[in-house]
């Protein structure tokens, strides 16, 4: 056994949003108040600010014991002192109303050279979907509801997690924002950006473990090299599918079609000796295993309050901060919730049809999807040629598409 993440070592970077009785955020300053004194209460904990946003660190730790005695102590000190002021938690994926997502990103260490790193990069980029799949949290955004579990991955997090990047160690550079990072020129750590902002402590504590695990599993089973062109279309086809399905999803893997929860209790089984190098077992994933058994979401979780709400986004924000003063609502809806059904394959590329009208520029497409730009073309070019799509340029030289039926309806109008 090659020892490439010797020892094991885990933190995260998990950002939650404070309201104000009113709804609102607290500004920037509250919230850098709100973290100096979490610093003087917990010498040991980081926390930092981001965006009015408060970023839980709870440093660099060995074994998930630690991880989930100091998570819970902050998370308790958090609540203290925030309701000192009157304010409260919201702990989701996304605010919204507001454009920045809200992530938590898990770092896994210690890596000694920056070749192991970009080869568990590699390596996690088939893995990553399903993770997001997993803690898919961002179903309310911007206004917007009803297309996406995970509107935060579909949107690439405003470009702080984009779909993954494969990188040949000997030609790549420090780079910064992908779904998996090799952290090397900052640190000592591959770090998972791909999660949402989290709602459970628990949860949190259990994502932390799996992804340690499976970043050991790659690390120690050589699987670094990344993979074939036809497996990363799929990787890519795969992360649209868990923004907007979540656990419910159906991927492609290796040639077939898989429920993403049977994907993960797959994953669960590989991850099994890296996560026993922090003391964890498959047991401890209490909360992961629940989720799977009913395909549950956070997402969901989300949803069902929105319904409630009548889909009245004030209300529903509200309403979910005074949920969520419980540091167990998650927990406890997901015993009384149903169990969800797979929705099936989808079609990425229907979509990304759909999402063409007059004149779409395809500098827009290229933000639209996770496809590469190279895929992408190939999509485009096969629509053309079925004659789905006419395909112009601007002044510029910048390629437009037309979707056939809406050139048709603006000629009729005319």
């Amino acid at each position: 056994m090659r020892r490439c993440l010797e020892p094991l070592t885990v933190g995260y970077d998990w950002e939650m949003a404070i309201l104000r009785k009113t709804g609102e955020n607290v500004g920037e300053k509250d919230v850098e108040r709100l973290s100096d004194e979490l610093r003087r209460r917990l010498p040991w904990c980081q926390p930092g600010t981001d965006l009015e946003l408060v970023e839980s660190r709870v440093g660099c730790v060995e074994s998930f014991e630690e991880l989930l005695r100091k998570s819970e102590l902050f998370d308790l000190e958090l609540r203290r002192a925030a309701a000192k002021r009157d304010w409260a938690l919201l702990r989701l994926g996304a605010r919204p109303f507001e454009r920045e997502p809200v992530g938590a990103h898990i770092h896994v260490g210690t890596v000694r050279d920056s070749a192991t790193a970009v080869g568990i990069q590699n390596g996690m980029a088939r893995y990553a979907p399903a993770l997001a799949a997993l803690m898919a949290n961002s179903p309310v955004y911007r206004g917007r509801t009803g297309e996406y579990k995970s509107y935060r991955v579909a949107s690439f997090a405003e470009y702080c997690s984009m779909p993954q990047t494969i990188a040949e160690p000997d030609f790549c550079q420090p780079d910064w924002g992908g779904d998996v990072c090799a952290k090397t020129a900052w640190g000592s750590t591959v770090e998972l950006r791909v999660c949402d902002g989290v709602s459970s402590t628990r949860l949190m504590c259990e994502a932390v473990a799996l992804a340690a695990g499976l970043m050991w599993h790659v690390a120690e089973s050589g699987d670094e090299h990344g993979p074939s062109v036809q497996e990363y279309r799929s990787i890519l086809d795969n992360r649209w599918r868990a923004a907007k399905h979540g656990l419910q999803a159906v991927f492609e893997w290796e040639g077939t079609d898989v429920p993403v929860d049977a994907l993960l209790t797959s994953m669960v089984g590989l991850a099994q000796d890296g996560m026993r190098q922090l003391g964890a077992s498959v047991g401890d994933l209490r909360v992961v295993r629940s989720m799977l058994k009913k395909r549950q979401t956070q997402a969901d979780f989300q949803l069902a309050v929105f319904a409630k709400e009548r889909g009245d986004a004030h209300r529903y924000t509200r309403t979910m901060a005074n949920i969520q003063r419980d540091p167990a609502a998650f927990e406890k809806y997901l015993r009384r919730a149903p169990a969800l059904a797979s929705v099936g394959l989808g079609d990425h590329s229907e979509e990304l049809l759909s999402a063409i009208e007059v004149e779409t520029p395809y500098p827009s497409l290229v933000r639209r999807t996770s496809l590469s730009p190279v895929q992408l073309d190939a999509v485009l070019r096969q629509f053309v040629e079925e004659g789905e799509l006419l395909e112009s340029r601007s002044d510029m030289g910048i390629r437009l598409y037309t979707r056939a039926d809406a050139a048709e309806g603006r000629g009729g109008r005319g």
